[in-house]
């Protein structure tokens, strides 16, 4: 479904990801572990289009979007659930789920699926009036996750979705994430808690500097030693 081959993204002279290729399949849940600076946000980002490539492809259901504006890849099927929420802090509840939806021609269905979103996130419902910037962190990665799924994306990123969350909120959020993928919907990762991460994926890709040195299934993942002592705790 998404394919990433060689991919360089640099930010000036610092080398941000480095000849990267990996893949996600049509119904996987994927994720990307790693150390802080490793290069897995800056992945996500480049596959949105937030990030020019230096060289290397992206392809999405076999069709080239590496160089395609970030719009007309959310149109072709993909969401972003940024790090640190990013709601739009002014606007209200409903309208940030609005602005999930803005590249949609299908305003009923549109309207449809917020009132989906807001079934599925009742306090959302309850605070429908208020500025999202009024929200709590965990109350903000909901409206992050649901107006992400306002695009009706076949393919869902998600990027450190349990950072800076209360243990409750955590546990949601990741009961969340599976609920979405055991939908249809295919979810590629980045996910600060290594192990949570490889308990719920079924591939993962370990970053070091900008490149991938590990991969494999979950079970593979987990059993390998050095994974283990680096990011498992021993």
């Amino acid at each position: 479904m998404l394919k990433l081959e060689d991919i360089t993204v640099r930010y000036g002279a610092t080398v941000g990801v480095d000849r990267v290729s990996l893949s996600v399949g049509e119904g996987e849940l994927v994720t990307l572990i790693g150390a802080n600076g490793a290069g897995k946000s800056t992945t996500l980002r480049a596959i949105g289009g937030l990030e020019p490539l230096v060289s290397g492809r992206i392809t999405f259901e076999g069709t080239t979007i590496s160089g395609a504006p970030t719009p007309e890849i959310i149109e072709r099927g993909i969401a972003h659930c940024p790090e640190g929420r990013r709601v739009f802090p002014q606007l209200t509840v409903r309208e940030n789920l609005e602005m999930g939806a803005y590249r949609r021609r299908d305003r009923q269905r549109a309207r449809d699926d917020m009132e989906k979103m807001l079934d599925r996130f009742p306090r959302l419902r309850e605070r429908i009036k208020q500025p999202a910037g009024t929200l709590s962190g965990g109350e903000q990665q909901m409206l992050a996750i649901a107006r992400a799924l306002m695009s009706r994306p076949r393919l869902i990123m998600f990027d450190e979705p349990s950072l800076g969350l209360a243990p409750n909120f955590v546990e949601q959020v990741f009961g969340l994430v599976m609920d979405i993928r055991a939908e249809g919907t295919t979810v590629l990762m980045v996910e600060q808690n290594a192990y949570a991460a490889l308990e719920m994926c079924d591939r993962s890709y370990l970053l070091e500097t900008g490149r991938v040195v590990s991969h494999g299934s979950a079970a593979e993942m987990l059993a390998n030693p050095d994974i283990r002592k680096a990011y498992l705790g021993g």
